[in-house]
């Protein structure tokens, strides 16, 4: 916690300082004298800052590299303005020196990230462990990993899954849950009338405003491919049973790995688990109406869109719950 909280001071101190020197410089522009100008300010703007931005902010939150470009190129868009053209002072020179470290820069780190990706991609069969990877190395913060993780995720289900069998190791018995609580039912029936819907709206829309009903019909159209991608991920990440843990997943929107050892019970209702409180669950049942709850000994890490909880309870929507129970407690009975 100390070293989070002296980093969001960093960040802030650093933002405030920042600010500060972009706002004197280019306020105070017409005072300096011009072939002084013409050297401090883009010196300021396009080292001094960038690289106070990278000691104070991207090196301790070990952010890539990548994100220190944008901040030179807001330093150069600041010192054409105070400046009044593009080639005054050392303007030219200094971004001629900088464009090929930025694009060292930029290799340097998209072989990093390809490296990333096909590192994941060797070790896991799921689409959705590959972004996640592969985001954590850019952003370094769970949540937005996952939240990107997951909307790259669902184009590649939506689009490149439908020849692709459901990932599951060996030795793991799987356990749909697509199909449970009429999901599936639910999906059939927006995939047969979300495209009248769409052209329907389009066309009413369009006769007040037509740029308005093409945003319109793009939202609506990528609601759509997230819905597929959604209910894809539900076919493909089914919930297993290992012989030492439990998968849980919920297409892309939750995934926790338990022990065996820490699962208290499996409850097929919601007054099993009336001893755990309210605060201390998480409900992905088709529609907020699982069929399963696994009741842990100790707080479970799950992975969701909004990042890392500690729950003792999960409940989960499966097609079969009472064969699901069977396999963990047969699972549970062969460790022990």
């Amino acid at each position: 916690m100390d070293v989070a909280r002296s980093q969001r001071r960093a960040l802030v101190a650093y933002c405030a300082v920042a600010v500060a020197l972009y706002a004197y410089g280019v306020a105070s522009a017409d005072c300096i004298p011009w072939p002084i100008e013409g050297v401090i300010l883009p010196l300021d703007f396009m080292v001094g800052i960038p690289l106070g931005f990278y000691l104070l902010v991207a090196r301790p939150r070990k952010l890539t590299l990548l994100s220190v470009i944008p901040v030179i190129w807001i330093g150069y868009a600041l010192s054409v303005l105070a400046l009044g053209s593009p080639n005054a002072g050392i303007l030219p020179a200094l971004l001629s020196a900088l464009i090929p470290v930025e694009l060292a820069i930029a290799v340097r780190e998209c072989l990093k990230i390809a490296r990333t990706f096909k590192a994941a991609k060797a070790e896991s069969p799921d689409p959705m462990v590959w972004f996640r990877e592969t985001m954590c190395c850019l952003v370094r913060k769970d949540t937005a990993a996952n939240m990107t993780a997951a909307e790259l995720s669902v184009w590649c289900y939506a689009l490149l899954s439908w020849r692709k069998k459901p990932y599951a190791l060996p030795g793991e018995r799987e356990f749909g849950y697509h199909n449970a609580g009429g999901y599936m039912n639910m999906m059939l029936g927006l995939a047969l009338a979300f495209p009248a819907e769409i052209v329907a709206v389009h066309l009413l829309v369009s006769q007040w405003s037509v740029p308005a009903a093409i945003v319109i019909t793009a939202l609506s159209a990528y609601a759509a491919v997230w819905l597929v991608g959604d209910a894809r991920a539900r076919t493909m990440r089914p919930i297993v049973v290992g012989e030492s843990s439990v998968r849980l997943e919920c297409g892309i929107q939750m995934e926790a790995v338990i022990p065996v050892s820490n699962i208290e019970m499996v409850a097929l209702s919601d007054n099993e688990i009336g001893h755990i409180k309210e605060s201390d669950r998480l409900n992905y049942g088709a529609f907020y109406r699982p069929d399963v709850w696994l009741a842990m000994r100790s707080p479970a890490e799950v992975r969701t869109l909004l990042g890392t909880k500690h729950v003792r309870a999960i409940g989960v929507s499966v097609d079969d719950p009472k064969a699901f129970a069977t396999a963990i407690q047969e699972a549970a009975a062969s460790e022990s």
